[in-house]
């Protein structure tokens, strides 16, 4: 073996002791506390062929997404669950106690070690077909979409498919005939409030105005 291979081998073996990221299962998680364990994906084989896995890395910290002011999106993961796993170059146990603590690192202290390890998010293995359950923006819309049921917010206004309940007052009396307009006129049909308005004031022809009574309908033998 040459001095150059040697030299390879020997910064490849250092380099594999630096964890970047990798593919894990998930073993279990917390949704209280975003905390998850995981299972590296991964067996290493020796020289001698002797085989040996990964261990599984507890505690990992769960990245979530904040997408406003006190508005967060919270993920759930289960077991089985295919995952991204980063780690961070140095440790991260004083930074993530919060208070802007920091780490203190010394030109010996270990980096990319697998303790100090954050789950990222899911990943999409070969053969990924979309879930039943997710949100997604396409098309120029945003759909939130759980088993059959759908709503769809676009520029055009909102789509649900699937059945509708409401427990509480609706407001307003924008609803309209499908595929007709609010103009009131032969190409439109009339809102909800314009049709009680138009009853409200709708008025019989030949009817004398006073008190006065109707006599019953006619029986089915006076019609014959």
């Amino acid at each position: 073996m040459s001095f150059s291979e040697l030299l390879d081998r020997y910064t490849d073996k250092k380099g594999r002791g630096m964890q970047l990221g990798m593919v894990c299962q998930v073993e279990s998680f917390n949704a209280d506390t975003m905390r998850a364990d995981v299972l590296p994906l991964v067996r290493e084989k020796n020289e001698l062929d002797e085989v040996s896995n990964y261990p599984v890395i507890p505690g990992v910290p769960v990245q979530y997404v904040q997408i406003g002011q006190n508005c967060y999106i919270k993920p759930f993961y289960q077991r089985g669950d295919l995952v991204w796993v980063g780690f961070s170059t140095f440790d991260i146990s004083n930074s993530l106690a919060g208070g802007g603590r920091k780490q203190e690192v010394r030109p010996d202290s270990k980096i990319f070690g697998l303790e100090n390890a954050c789950l990222l998010g899911r990943i999409a293995e070969q053969g990924w077909s979309e879930p039943e359950n997710m949100i997604k923006f396409e098309d120029g819309k945003l759909t939130l979409k759980v088993g059959s049921t759908e709503l769809s917010i676009g520029s055009d206004g909102i789509e649900v498919t699937g059945d509708i309940t409401v427990d509480g007052e609706v407001a307003g009396d924008v609803v309209y005939e499908t595929g007709l307009s609010a103009s009131g006129s032969s190409e439109g049909g009339l809102s909800i409030g314009e049709i009680k308005a138009k009853f409200n004031a709708h008025t019989h022809s030949g009817v004398t105005v006073g008190a006065g009574t109707t006599g019953p309908p006619p029986s089915s033998s006076q019609m014959s």
